[in-house]
């Protein structure tokens, strides 16, 4: 009997590009769908973001899956569903409720369903079938939590820009090696096309998860 397979998508900082890589492998795997988790922060929010879920939401937590809302233009939920995920659920949540909210959320896919996880705080709580942490050069920064499931991480991918050099790549890999973080490292560009280090990361993303893997 199959199970649900989950893929995490973790990253380092706000801005490593989690939300890229996220709609990178649904643009490429076959049926996936995708849970977007966004978890509030007590004061001033972290992410300098202007989704108010920190200052507006009462409830312990909030799960949508309403076309109407998950399709809203600039939503990251929208990004997923436009890169082709079959289905797209968002869950926002106090911190508290992260447990709770993940368990009723993963409740809104089948059993059988293969889904990406965009949010950092998804491993504090839950197992993945493979979980990846995304670090890039343009980010130093490496928050606490990410410290916290350093051993929980399969797979590690630097998303670069094409003007990021060899000696920024190698500063973040050491920066990560500071941490425990010894995952094997895919250096991709998920903005640009026919780049080959692209192609070997889905293929072994495949690999690990029983997908054809392209020749």
């Amino acid at each position: 009997m199959i199970n649900m397979r989950i893929v995490s998508i973790t990253g380092t900082a706000s801005g490593v590009g989690k939300t890229t890589v996220a709609r990178f492998l649904l643009q490429h795997l076959e049926d996936f769908c995708a849970l977007k988790i966004t978890t509030k922060h007590e004061g001033n929010c972290p992410r300098h973001s202007d989704c108010n879920v920190c200052e507006t939401m009462k409830r312990p937590y909030i799960i949508t899956s309403d076309p109407l809302q998950i399709n809203q233009s600039g939503k990251d939920t929208a990004l997923f569903k436009n890169a082709g995920a079959r289905k797209v659920v968002w869950l926002q949540t106090h911190s508290e409720y992260l447990k709770t909210g993940i368990a009723e959320a993963l409740t809104y896919f089948n059993k059988n369903d293969s889904v990406i996880v965009e949010g950092n705080s998804f491993l504090h709580v839950h197992d993945a079938d493979l979980s990846i942490l995304v670090a890039t050069p343009r980010e130093t920064k490496i928050k606490r939590s990410t410290r916290q499931i350093v051993s929980r991480i399969d797979l590690i991918v630097i998303n670069t820009y094409a003007d990021d050099s060899t000696d920024d790549i190698m500063k973040t890999q050491e920066r990560l090696h500071q941490i425990g973080c010894y995952a094997p490292v895919h250096i991709i560009n998920p903005l640009q096309e026919s780049y080959a280090p692209n192609e070997a990361f889905l293929n072994h993303i495949k690999e690990m998860i029983g997908q054809s893997v392209q020749s």
